[in-house]
């Protein structure tokens, strides 16, 4: 898969969000209802899974951006 270096970035970082996102609400927040927070958690986890799926350099060390 040829993807550029901003393509590359802009999954990682959304994988990224999704992560802290995730983290965030695994702990129910007291202004939103609890269905409501584990649905976003639901969501988060699915979208994660997906992404490093079909992205398996998402999970790997950052250590040679350059060479990719």
């Amino acid at each position: 898969m040829n993807l550029t270096s901003n393509q590359r970035d802009a999954i990682r970082n959304a994988r990224l969000d999704l992560c802290a996102v995730k983290k965030e609400y695994d702990n129910i927040d007291e202004s939103m209802g609890a269905l409501e927070s584990s649905e976003l958690a639901i969501a988060c986890r699915d979208s994660i899974a997906e992404l490093e799926k079909e992205f398996p350099f998402l999970t790997e060390e950052d250590t040679d951006e350059h060479s990719r």
